[in-house]
C-alpha cells in the first residue's frame, strides 16, 4: 500500500518548466504568423531574397487625353493613303485610290504593295492599275511601277508614257530618279515641239505678176 501511494504522488505531479514545448504562434487574421526566434548558438537563417520582376515587358501607359498617335521626329517618311488597307509586320496592301508620297515623288494607282524591313521602314512600293507618277516637271504613266524608296529609283512598265515639259516619250521602260531631272526611257520613241514658223505649213510665197508692154512703173 505504501509503494502505491508513492507511485501516484509521483505520477501526479506537473511536468517541468525545461520540459514544456511553447505552443505555435497562431496568424491573425491577415498577418502572417512571426517566425520563432533562433535557439542560441544555432546559425542565422538566410535573409530572403526580392522577388524577381515579370518577365514580360510593361504595358504602355495610356495616352493623354486628345494627343495623337502619329509618330513624331521621322527624318525620311513615306505618306500612303488609300479606301483600305491590310497588312502585318512584312507588308501591307492598299487598294483603292491609292497614292503614295515621299519626298517629291506623287505616286498613283490602284493597288500597291507595301514592303517593310525589320524596323518597319518602307523599303520598296510596288504599284498596279493606272500608274500616275509626278516628280517636279516630270510625268509618267503606266499599268506597273516599282519604287525602291532608299534609292528613290521609280521604274514604270506595261506600255508606258512620259513627258518633261513640252517633250512626249513612250516606250518599254520608263525610269525616274527621285529630285533628278533626268529621265530615261527603254525603246523610246519621242515626240517634241518644234519653234514656230512665220508661214503657214504648205504655203509658198507668190511671185509677182509680169508688167505689160510699154507700162512705166
Amino acid at each position: 500500500m505504501i509503494e502505491f501511494l508513492v507511485m501516484a504522488l509521483f505520477l501526479a505531479q506537473p511536468a517541468s518548466s525545461q520540459a514544456a514545448v511553447p505552443a505555435p504562434a497562431v496568424a491573425q487574421a491577415g498577418r502572417p504568423a512571426a517566425p520563432a526566434p533562433p535557439k542560441p548558438g544555432a546559425p542565422a537563417a538566410p535573409a530572403a531574397k526580392p522577388s524577381a520582376p515579370d518577365a514580360g515587358t510593361p504595358a504602355a501607359p495610356p495616352p493623354a487625353p486628345g494627343s495623337s498617335l502619329a509618330p513624331t521626329g521621322l527624318r525620311n517618311p513615306v505618306d500612303l493613303s488609300a479606301d483600305h488597307v491590310t497588312g502585318d509586320r512584312n507588308q501591307a496592301v492598299l487598294t483603292g485610290n491609292v497614292v503614295v508620297k515621299h519626298q517629291t515623288m506623287d505616286i498613283r494607282c490602284e493597288k500597291m504593295t507595301g514592303y517593310y524591313n525589320a524596323t518597319r521602314q518602307v523599303t520598296r512600293v510596288v504599284c498596279a492599275g493606272n500608274v500616275r507618277a509626278v516628280d517636279g516637271d516630270r510625268q509618267a504613266r503606266g499599268e506597273r511601277a516599282d519604287y525602291d524608296v532608299p534609292s528613290g529609283v521609280l521604274v514604270v512598265t506595261g506600255s508606258p508614257e512620259a513627258r518633261q515639259g513640252n517633250t512626249y516619250l513612250t516606250g518599254t521602260k520608263v525610269r525616274l530618279v527621285l529630285g533628278s531631272e533626268r529621265l530615261e526611257v527603254e525603246n523610246a520613241r519621242i515626240l517634241v515641239d518644234s519653234p514656230s514658223t512665220t508661214a503657214a505649213p504648205g504655203t509658198r510665197k507668190k511671185a509677182p505678176a509680169p508688167k505689160a508692154p510699154g507700162t512705166t512703173p
